[in-house]
């Protein structure tokens, strides 16, 4: 549903703090932005 493909800075800034709480960092110059990015093929490292 398009409705729901939009940037939710919570949800953003969540998955930041995670990454960060397990050392992934991203240099500035090495970040992007994707827009209408999906969900399933983000890599998250932070879980198991």
């Amino acid at each position: 549903d398009p409705r729901y493909c939009i940037d939710n800075g919570a949800m953003i800034a969540q998955a930041g703090c995670e990454m960060l709480r397990v050392g992934q960092v991203t240099e500035l110059s090495q970040s992007g932005i994707t827009q209408r990015y999906r969900t399933d093929e983000v890599e998250v490292t932070w879980r198991d």
